[in-house]
């Protein structure tokens, strides 16, 4: 009996038609949305691995951003942040990500262990120092640099210890042409269908709020993972 002609890569699977790129992601004319505040460690202690520091009243990011031109074609996404600290080295822990693009979600998710899932959602400018956006998930349910992954491929087999566990950082490179400094604000809903980090973390204080036009970025590769 014959053997197949496809060698393993590694590349995304399907391996005879990969979701998505292997080459470095670079996207263009990009708006971003940026909301900072102070959180509580008690409202937010439950979300961070038990590996990771982050300090009494940790800085929490909210970034919306309209992505004009990419590999995976314009779409949105919001990413959610804490600042945090791996072997005494600065990250931003990712705690959630929602984007409305399919490719984008496997792009991220499968080889750098973003916590990417789909959904609905909005920026809108009303000026060139003024915008608006919300966030969906699921559709019809508003909620609302360099980073540090959770990357986690449980084992097929019932009761045995996850396939992989690793944290995985990578430098997300942003570059504007245009920046607006502001008061920002976000509002989470209280009775939410669906349990989501998002709005179950306390603000405190706001810190600062940047809007950025025409943004050229670049998601650099990886250099090492921590296997953990």
């Amino acid at each position: 009996m014959p053997f197949g002609q496809l060698s393993i890569s590694n590349r995304g699977i399907p391996q005879h038609d990969p979701p998505y790129s292997d080459a470095t992601p670079v996207f263009d004319d990009v708006t971003v949305l940026t909301i900072q505040y102070r959180t509580s460690f008690k409202s937010i202690s439950h979300l961070i691995p038990d590996v990771i520091e982050v300090e009494n009243e940790p800085l929490v990011t909210a970034t919306l951003l309209n992505y004009g031109a990419g590999p995976a074609g314009p779409f949105l996404e919001f990413i959610h942040t804490v600042e945090a600290k791996y072997l005494g080295k600065s990250y931003d822990f990712c705690l959630s990500l929602i984007l409305d693009n399919e490719m984008a979600v496997l792009a991220g998710r499968e080889p750098c262990g973003f916590p990417k899932r789909l959904g609905q959602l909005s920026l809108t400018t009303r000026s060139s120092n003024r915008a608006t956006g919300y966030v969906e998930r699921p559709v019809g349910q508003k909620l609302v640099e360099p980073f540090l992954n959770l990357r986690v491929i449980p084992s097929p087999v019932t009761g045995a210890p996850a396939s992989l566990k690793e944290l995985v950082p990578s430098n997300f490179e942003t570059r504007p042409v245009e920046v607006w400094e502001g008061v920002g604000k976000l509002t989470f809903p209280e009775n939410c269908l669906q349990a989501e980090a998002i709005n179950k973390i306390e603000i405190v204080r706001y810190e600062s709020a940047t809007l950025g036009y025409g943004s050229a970025c670049i998601l650099h590769p990886s250099e090492e993972v921590f296997q953990l």
